[in-house]
């Protein structure tokens, strides 16, 4: 299938000057704009999971139930997920049945930087998202309905959820994957990335935010083994759960990092990781720790390009020996959240590595545009970076030259950033808005064309060494 995908998605081409809106409230409608390109080919292959799991009779009344086990604590997404389904033209609940089966976790390495040793001032939390059976992932940035947050998110393309998420009042919140001995014995909950949405659409800072958490799993309705990587402006959170059982932590001063290790007191017992599991959950930790403490040492704050920078960090020596590495061909995406104190709700960013950090670019996506690259939101851009990643080694020449124009994007943007607020102190809001989507615009068009200057070099320098070979 991901052959398929790939052909397609490649033989439609990526259109630079292509982009979507960010619309008004319309159930799911956000959701169905991004399938549309791998629709054809993925739809007919998440029938027939669907029909191997359970016959329809039984996936429309866990439906159902799943439906009332939400609806007791919070806002409904029942119509959204029916307005999918009508329009997707699938049997009752067989939408909310797939949306919590099929890649329901995010997983992989986390990290908060706090505003002690930020270089913008507030918190900053970012993401490495790794796993080579999810190869479809998009950018999206939506409001569902009347009187939730608008969201900034990162997910997998084929689930409404959330995969890494920032709100329009600074909220940030990520999700590492431990392996836990407890397990829900109901067949019907719910997985991180419904969590995650639902307290990104709900929670204006991190005391309602952990509130929000913590009832979802002392209610019974979660699935087990997640740890939550939380920050507003001024301080983070660590918050590890099981099916029974949760933990918290606070992470008032300098950085933490988490991969998929439970380590908070009384949580550590309930793993099931194998030695060389927590090991190479270890390693990316205390590797990704060290490249901070030296980066404080040496520089006194943590800036967005040095993040960017942990995002490829590896070791070629311990990668021969086996061990995970904070970036690994098999990362398909870093979601960096940049929020602004003053104006959340147009000048906080998302700082966007779509497909795996060392063959794409970081594009910054600021909370206030009112439009979006549709390649961004269909998959297209993250598939093309995949498709390099084919053909590149993941030391490859051209990181140098992702590495300069992404220098200049942060000029950049933080340029226009300080622009836009003068303008949105005097109330023009829509001249504000007018600046994020103009350099959005230029940027993704530059970066599309650093992107495919390199895949085009990239494939000379093949047919070179093809020849020579010859």
């Amino acid at each position: 299938m991901k052959k398929m995908i790939l052909l397609f998605l490649l033989s439609s081409g990526l259109c630079a000057e292509n982009f979507v809106p960010v619309e008004d409230p319309m159930p799911g409608k956000w959701f169905l704009d991004t399938i549309k390109y791998t629709r054809p080919q993925v739809e007919k292959t998440y029938r027939e999971k669907l029909d191997k799991l359970d016959a329809q009779p039984e996936r429309a009344r866990c439906a159902e139930l799943h439906h009332q086990l939400i609806e007791e604590y919070f806002v409904s997404n029942r119509r959204e997920e029916e307005a999918i389904e009508k329009a997707l033209n699938w049997p009752k609940g067989d939408f909310t049945w797939h949306n919590n089966k099929f890649y329901t976790r995010a997983g992989c390495t986390s990290w908060i930087i706090t505003p002690e040793v930020s270089a913008t001032g507030t918190c900053m939390v970012q993401k490495n998202r790794d796993y080579r059976r999810q190869n479809l992932l998009s950018v999206r940035l939506f409001r569902s309905a009347p009187g939730r947050y608008k969201v900034l998110t990162v997910n997998d393309l084929w689930n409404t959820g959330a995969g890494a998420a920032m709100n329009e009042k600074g909220l940030m919140i990520v999700q590492n994957d431990p392996a836990s001995r407890e397990f829900h014995t109901r067949k019907v909950n719910t997985g991180s990335l419904t969590v995650m949405r639902y307290v990104a659409e709900h929670c204006a800072n991190l005391t309602e935010a952990a509130a929000t958490l913590k009832k979802f799993y002392t209610s019974g309705i979660c699935r087990s083994g997640s740890i939550y990587l939380l920050a507003d402006f001024n301080s983070g959170m660590i918050i590890e759960a099981t099916a029974r059982h949760i933990a918290e932590a606070r992470v008032d001063f300098s950085y933490e990092v988490r991969a998929n290790n439970f380590l908070l007191p009384g949580l550590l017992q309930y793993s099931r990781r194998t030695q060389k599991s927590h090991l190479n959950g270890a390693n990316r930790r205390f590797t990704a720790s060290e490249f901070l403490r030296n980066t404080v040492l040496e520089k006194g704050k943590i800036a967005p390009v040095d993040l960017m920078k942990l995002a490829r960090l590896r070791d070629p020596e311990q990668e021969k020996a086996t061990f995970r590495q904070v970036c690994m061909k098999d990362t398909l995406a870093s979601t960096m959240f940049v929020p602004d104190r003053m104006y959340p709700e147009y000048l906080s960013a998302a700082f966007v590595a779509l497909g795996p950090p060392r063959h794409t670019l970081f594009l910054p996506v600021p909370m206030g545009v009112t439009a979006l690259p549709e390649s961004l939101t269909d998959s297209r851009w993250g598939t093309k970076a995949l498709q390099l990643a084919e053909k590149l080694s993941v030391d490859h020449p051209y990181v140098k030259e992702f590495e300069t124009l992404e220098n200049k994007f942060i000029k950049e943007f933080f340029d226009m950033r300080e622009q836009a607020r003068k303008l949105l102190i005097q109330g023009k809001n829509a001249q504000a808005q007018k600046l994020l989507d103009t350099l959005l615009r230029k940027q993704y068009t530059e970066a599309f064309s650093c992107l495919s200057a390199v895949e085009k070099k990239s494939a000379e320098q093949a047919a070179r060494t093809k020849r020579i070979q010859k």
